[in-house]
């Protein structure tokens, strides 16, 4: 289950979802990775199976600052840029009000240079999509329809190429069904969520790790941090 909705949550930001096919009827519009729409959205997840679920998620993006906020787990993923375009990656616990801070350095030796900007663009989705058509509106913003498979998996993908966005995501796979979709969508406007506070927290250097082994919160979230390979452990 944990892989499944990891690619669905792919799908939404565009982090490396490969969808064999035929090639695209019409090529995913070009990102101009350095003036998009701050934006900010609320998702929705409905798993429907043998077990139901219903999970939600937000997203905060600037241009230089991008938080995935897990609502179900109280956590949050957050991308930082300084000034040399430089990035650094948070894994943020809010219960506990800490902070594993990932430095540029890091981020590089880990192999997940990339994800910042991944996570900020949705730049490659569907690259080699089974199909494309015109969609609706949504909400005002135009959409686009992407169809495809991977991994045993099918998916449709409502794309919203002005936003670099997928409003909604329908993946089936057996008996399994999982609809994640925008609930409510902020753009150029106030939202009445922004980025986590997270000022007060206590922040741990990924390098220091090694040496707070028998720190109780360290032992509690190993587990949700990531190798030396850019996964969880």
């Amino acid at each position: 289950m944990k892989n499944y909705c990891a690619v669905i949550l792919c799908c939404l930001l565009g982090i490396g979802c490969t969808f064999h096919g035929d090639e695209l009827s019409e090529p995913v519009p070009i990102i101009n990775t350095q003036n998009l729409p701050p934006l900010a959205a609320e998702f929705v997840t409905t798993i429907s199976g043998d077990d139901s679920t219903v999970n939600s998620a937000r997203i905060v993006r600037t241009a230089s600052t991008v938080e995935w906020i897990y609502l179900t787990t109280n956590t949050s993923e957050l991308w930082t840029k300084t000034s040399n375009d430089l990035w650094f990656y948070s894994k943020v616990f809010h219960a506990d009000r800490q902070v594993i801070e990932y430095s540029p350095v890091d981020i590089n030796l880990l192999g997940i240079q990339q994800q910042w900007q991944q996570l900020a663009i949705n730049p490659d989705i569907l690259h080699a999509a089974t199909s494309t058509k015109p969609a609706a509106d949504f909400r005002g913003w135009q959409g686009v329809i992407y169809t495809g498979e991977v991994e045993g998996i099918t998916y449709e993908v409502l794309w919203l190429p002005q936003l670099s966005i997928a409003a909604r995501v329908i993946a089936k796979q057996g008996k399994q069904k999982t609809v994640t979709e925008i609930r409510t969508l902020y753009v150029n406007q106030q939202a009445p969520f922004t980025f986590s506070d997270i000022t007060h927290y206590r922040t741990i250097e990924y390098t220091d790790l090694g040496d707070m082994e028998r720190d109780p919160f360290v032992m509690k979230i190993q587990h949700e941090l990531l190798d030396h390979h850019g996964h969880l452990h």
